[in-house]
Parts: C-alpha cells; structure tokens; sequence
C-alpha cells in the first residue's frame, strides 16, 4: 500500500514537471515579427532604430511625431533603397517626413500612426 502511494506521487510530480517545461518551451519558441521602417521598408536589426522626433508636452495621451527615416535610408538612401509614403503611396523626397501620431497607452505602452508624408498630409491652419 505504502508503495503504491509512492509511486503515484512519483507520478503526479513527473507529470507537473514535464507540462510545466512543455509551457516554457512554448513560450520561448514564440517569434517575434521583425521591425521594419515605415518609409522604406526595410527590416530593422537589433540596435538600429528608426530615427524621430516626438514633440512636448511628454504627459498627453497623444503626441505630434516626426519620423525622418531609419539608418537604411536617412540621412542617405543605401543603393536600391525607394523612401515611399505609406499613405499616398508617392516617393519622398530626402528632405520630407512623416508625419505621425504617438499615443503613450497604459503600463508604458506606446503606439505609432502614421497619418502621411510631408506632401500628402498638410497641417490644418485653425
């Protein structure tokens, strides 16, 4: 009796053991999607960012962002390298932006729309 009540525990504790590495494998197998730049839709590698400019007040939900490029095509293009505007779908030149929107969201969050090039999005004179 006093066997069988060892082995059943052996049992239930190899079975806890193995699901809870099943779940951390799972877990580290998730793939991240990679970054790419909203003009020229390159693919970003770790430690190259896309390079902008958020402007004041820093404790609003939404911000007015500039984004210049990233270091595929700002402050030069590379060779083969088109700066697209994701909104007009026209090409843009080395010297225009986009221009964005950042909302800060809850917990440190942050996301980006993009609302246009400098050619296809004019700022309203209110």
């Amino acid at each position: 009796m006093g066997l069988a009540v060892c082995v059943i525990i052996a049992l239930i504790a190899w079975y806890i053991k193995y699901f809870n590495r099943k779940n951390q494998k799972t877990s580290r197998q998730k793939v991240m999607q990679p970054v790419k730049c909203p003009l020229c839709d390159s693919n970003l590698y770790v430690g190259e960012n896309i390079i902008s400019k958020v402007y004041r007040p820093m404790n609003v939900p939404d911000q007015l962002m500039i984004v210049m490029g990233c270091p595929h095509c700002y402050p030069r293009c590379e060779p083969g390298v088109k700066r697209i505007c994701p909104v007009c779908h026209k090409e843009v030149a080395q010297d225009q932006s986009l221009t964005a929107r950042l909302f800060n969201k809850a917990l440190g969050k942050k996301h980006v729309h993009v609302v246009g090039c400098s050619n296809c999005h004019r700022p309203r004179a209110d």
